[in-house]
């Protein structure tokens, strides 16, 4: 009789453990590293062409598919992905096709983390930001300008490797406080600032780029700033030290043409 009374109090706390284990399993929690070169697909989001776009205008790109690592979705299906425009050259009387070369820069993770991207399975070189998209053959049609549709797929890929947080647990439910009297409105919260995209260029390429003193990489690169006044500095052996500072507002897209000079 005692063991037949015992038995459903055990067997209650093996399957609230078993319940508990299953539940930890399906909600994991901290943070994963993307690794480098993993794929990222993406769509088009809205249409672009040779004749209207031109150099440093933003191109926006939705992720087809949800970008899992291990079991774990890392970057989901939905997620938005930017980019920009490097060149832009429409038709010309003489008969010259229209010219359109473009980048995918950074997609957005759950977490807000700016998930660097390029376009190229591998790296071209330490500092370099990756090949330019590759418009399909059938778009590039001889004495016309380059129209590339909304909804044409591209692949790219993840940029080094990268760590981003999942799972965050909400925060416990806790009981409502007492009734007390009521306090001053607070003074509404300042907007967010978001970093920058800034573009980074020099004739020559090549040369070393250093912001605030710290190398960066070398020209051409793409670089996120926080907003605030910024050194920038271009330097290539044999060329004159090229520098400026930069006033960064939030959210913005800066291109930086730094035209080296002989010495």
């Amino acid at each position: 009789m005692v063991h037949s009374k015992q038995f459903p109090v055990w067997f209650g706390l093996m399957v609230l453990l078993c319940s508990l284990t299953l539940l930890n399993a399906q909600a994991p929690s901290g943070s994963i590293k993307i690794p480098d070169a993993t794929l990222v697909p993406l769509s088009l989001q809205d249409s672009l062409s040779s004749a209207t776009n031109k150099v440093s205008d933003p191109v926006h790109f939705l992720v087809t598919a949800d970008v899992k690592v291990g079991k774990v979705v890392a970057i989901p299906k939905g997620a938005t992905a930017i980019g920009h425009v490097v060149e832009a050259k429409s038709k010309s009387i003489l008969g010259r096709s229209g010219k359109l070369d473009f980048t995918v820069d950074y997609v957005k993770a759950p977490d807000g983390t700016d998930v660097r991207l390029r376009a190229s399975s591998s790296r071209t070189g330490e500092g370099s930001p990756g090949s330019l998209l590759t418009v399909p053959f059938s778009l590039i049609l001889g004495g016309r300008d380059v129209t590339v549709p909304k909804g044409t797929p591209f692949s790219s890929y993840v940029d080094q490797d990268q760590e981003i947080s999942v799972g965050a647990p909400a925060p416990a439910q806790q009981a409502p406080p007492a009734v007390e009297p009521a306090a001053p409105t607070p003074a509404p919260a300042a907007p967010a600032q978001e970093p920058s995209t800034v573009i980074v260029k020099s004739s020559p390429d090549g040369a070393d780029i250093r912001v605030d003193g710290k190398y960066v990489g070398s020209t051409p690169s793409t670089l996120r700033l926080e907003p605030g006044d910024h050194s920038i500095v271009v330097e290539k052996s044999g060329y004159r030290q090229w520098q400026r500072t930069m006033s960064v507002s939030s959210g913005g897209i800066i291109t930086v043409d730094a035209q080296l000079e002989a010495q």
